[in-house]
């Protein structure tokens, strides 16, 4: 098979894993945020903002070190980044325990220890399954990594919902996510035939970690700052506040999951094959932010424009300010959309340095303006964190052109077909709901207003782009082919 095809059908895989995930995550949030006060649904999700930090820590970077030694022959490699990342995991799952007192004392959020100590177990577990993941996405495995998510998803999701009836509150949600990392580890091992040896390398492991050690630094910065952000959230302005962030949050993922992350899974095994051909490396880096542009730009740009809407028909009404945090998000969407792709690419290609450097200036600005902005309200700290993220996305536009001589302007033609079809497709639902839509109930508004929008953006696409639009058109059917 081609790398072409391993791409795409990976691509697809990764897509349909990511989509039942994040449906069936979608749906516990749905239930529990009408069951659950925007106090109890904020301490539960400062529990989880813990679990999700703590496990780029535990994988450490490994996941993209195994992905990264295609072409290497040494077995060696494998077994000394399990040990590794056992021990890390081990450690965690030790602070947990020891620290979920304190923790609670400090956030003021009664609850939040024992689900921390419940939670304990997570860690250890995202440990065991780093290295098998590796494995199988440097083999383009993706259709056991999205069976793996889709098993997970529906079974954890049918007793979440169950628990919830039956008034087990939040406690439903960190349940689920015990339930869920359980049935992925159990399954990731069941699809690779690998097994570590067990042969302990003290230097082994060692050079390990100095591998994964950029890796996990920037991806503890980079994903790290909006876990940042929930925390300064929750301290300064409560754990209600955090939970109607978490809220918007969450809807912002969903976009991002359905739409970015497939392509993002994707795109570092095909940067490692590709990271000796410059101009084959440059073509696919294009090819990538195209795509992703095309499902990305009017997603965001829908939602910015009815997310009080959307928020107020999934969520309820005790949750319309966070489709007010939700538009604000969505203004980040194109820089998003670059980010994604930018530290895929470095990591590939052994440049983990740069966005480390980049993320670590993003981490001290944004924390530093979202402190301050903390003391107004939440609006002004949404807008801060989506003014860094536009101006680090200038910064790393002009580093594909210093460092990886990438076309600035092959760049932007390859988004702005996709940006200005946005734009018109907003402009016409804005209008719509300004006028003809106004006087209808809010399930209708929503549904007509998505179908207006879509009908709208594939229409004025294909008209203004009939280039572009007859290349998508002709990339599909070799797909089928």
């Amino acid at each position: 098979m081609t790398l072409n095809k391993k791409i795409v059908k990976g691509s697809i895989w990764s897509l349909i894993g990511n989509s039942s995930y994040q449906l069936s995550g979608l749906i516990i949030f749905v239930i529990l945020s009408r069951l659950l006060s925007p106090v109890d649904f904020g301490t539960a999700a400062l529990a989880i903002i813990f679990v999700e930090l703590t496990n780029v820590f535990v994988r450490y970077g490994l996941v993209e070190v195994v992905v990264r030694n295609v072409n290497s022959s040494d077995d060696s490699i494998e077994s000394d980044a399990f040990i590794a990342t056992l021990l890390l995991g081990l450690m965690t799952s030790v602070l947990f325990i020891v620290f979920s007192p304190s923790l609670e004392l400090f956030f003021d959020a009664p609850g939040l220890a024992i689900s921390l100590q419940i939670l304990a177990i997570v860690p250890l577990m995202q440990a065991l399954s780093t290295i098998p993941e590796g494995i199988l996405r440097r083999e383009f495995k993706f259709k056991a990594l999205a069976l793996r998510l889709l098993s997970s998803s529906i079974f954890a999701g049918a007793v979440a919902i169950g628990l919830a009836y039956n008034d087990f509150g939040f406690y439903s949600l960190i349940i689920q996510k015990i339930i869920s990392t359980t049935i992925l580890l159990v399954l990731v091992w069941k699809s690779t035939k690998w097994r570590p040896t067990f042969h302990f390398s003290y230097l082994g492991t060692i050079n390990i970690l100095k591998q994964g050690q950029p890796i996990v630094l920037s991806s503890l910065i980079g994903q790290g700052i909006f876990r940042f952000v929930e925390l300064i959230v929750g301290y300064f302005l409560g754990v209600a506040t955090l939970g109607i962030f978490k809220i918007a949050g969450k809807l912002l993922d969903v976009i991002v999951q359905f739409t970015i992350k497939p392509i993002v899974d994707v795109s570092f095994s095909a940067f490692a094959n590709l990271k000796d051909s410059p101009i084959e490396l440059e073509k696919c880096y294009l090819n990538f932010i195209t795509t992703c542009a095309i499902f990305a730009l009017p997603a965001f740009m829908g939602t910015f424009i009815i997310g009080a809407d959307l928020v107020n028909l999934v969520f309820g009404e005790k949750w319309l300010r966070s489709g007010q945090v939700l538009s604000i998000l969505c203004l980040g969407g194109m820089s998003v959309t670059l980010n994604y792709f930018f530290g895929q690419l470095c990591h590939a290609t052994n440049n983990s340095h740069i966005p480390f450097r980049i993320r670590v200036i993003e981490f001290i600005v944004v924390l530093s303006l979202v402190s301050l902005a903390a003391q107004y309200s939440i609006y002004h700290v949404v807008y801060s964190t989506v003014l860094v993220a536009t101006v680090i996305s200038i910064m790393m536009i002009f580093i594909l052109k210093r460092k990886f001589l990438f076309s600035v302007s092959l760049i932007f033609k390859g988004i702005i077909p996709s940006l200005i079809s946005a734009l018109f497709m907003g402009a016409v639902v804005y209008f719509s709901l300004q006028t003809q839509l106004n006087n209808l109930g809010t399930i209708l508004k929503v549904i007509v207003s998505i179908a207006i929008g879509c009908i709208t953006y594939a229409s004025f696409y294909r008209v203004v782009f009939p280039k572009k639009a007859a290349n998508i058109v002709t990339s599909i059917k070799k797909l089928r082919t």
